[in-house]
């Protein structure tokens, strides 16, 4: 039997070449002579297959395919006997993937940690779920814009009895990381200039900024991107509850029983364990009262 690698995807906008592997069919001492391929779409015309042979490899180049959905990919080899072997290369082809902002890099794998998010847990539409672009988005949507936030000094004594101001704090924690000399995540001064990025090492998990020289206790502004991880985290669970409760039937058979609504109420329960830590579940409102001047 041919071998070849499974669960193959490609994307609408690629071009891409597999291989499939002979060795097991050829006759001792055989070699692939020639080779083939045809498509065979969802739907509509089939698309050109480009071949090449290195035996025992046959080469197949499928070309950019615009429809989304199960296409394969029939590939025949003819040996120097006169024999042929044929193997079926099933791919799906999906929408291309959109990319996420580089500093957001640590924030997606945490939360992808949170709600067992693979980049392809499922598909729908051509689109597989979740892909680091699409857990942005979900982290978009929970994300607070800090903007020149005083940040908070803690002194440390020194030696000889002096004090020492080089660690700062924010009141917010997770934000997105400055990239690639971009202004993410920065801070000024009372003036407003800002202050270089050389001078201090972030720590954006915690939203700490640790200097490299003593400030004197100089106050400093914050601006940055803060996310609510567990907001996110719960908003991913609800969504996989949508998914999967279309088919969270339970059945049963001869002593045999499948519960499929457990996966929905998992999804569900873990959506609630999050909204009860997300900060997003406290908020202050202010309170006038009509009959008081």
């Amino acid at each position: 039997m041919a071998t070849f690698a499974n669960n193959l995807t490609q994307q609408t906008n690629e071009i891409h070449t597999y291989t499939v592997d002979f060795t097991n069919d050829l006759p001792a001492g055989g070699t692939v002579t020639a080779g083939t391929a045809t498509h065979t779409p969802p739907s509509g015309s089939a698309g050109t297959i480009a071949v090449s042979v290195t035996s025992p490899y046959v080469y197949a180049t499928v070309p950019a395919l615009s429809l989304v959905g199960s296409h394969y990919i029939d590939v025949l080899a003819t040996f120097n006997n006169g024999d042929k072997s044929s193997a079926r290369l099933p791919i799906n082809i999906v929408y291309p993937s959109p990319v996420a902002r580089i500093g957001m890099a640590s924030l997606i794998a945490e939360l992808r940690g949170l709600t067992e998010a693979s980049p392809s847990d499922y598909i729908i539409a051509g689109n597989p779920y979740w892909v680091d672009a699409q857990l942005q988005d979900v982290l978009d949507i929970h994300r607070v814009d800090v903007i020149f936030e005083p940040l908070q000094s803690y002194p440390v004594q020194v030696g000889g009895g002096s004090i020492s101001y080089k660690d700062y704090r924010s009141g917010y924690g997770y934000f997105e990381a400055t990239t690639g000399g971009s202004a993410i995540f920065y801070l000024q001064d009372s003036t407003g200039a800002v202050i270089a990025s050389s001078n201090y090492t972030p720590d954006y998990r915690r939203g700490q900024v640790q200097f490299s020289a003593d400030q004197a206790g100089t106050t400093y502004y914050l601006n940055g991107r803060s996310y609510d991880l567990d907001a996110a985290a719960a908003d991913i669970w609800r969504r996989k509850a949508a998914h999967y409760a279309p088919g969270a039937f339970d059945f049963s058979t001869d002593n045999h029983s499948i519960r499929r609504s457990q996966v929905y109420q998992h999804c569900i329960e873990m959506a609630k364990h999050f909204e009860g830590a997300s900060t997003q579940a406290v908020t202050t409102v202010s309170m006038f009262r009509g009959d008081m001047d």
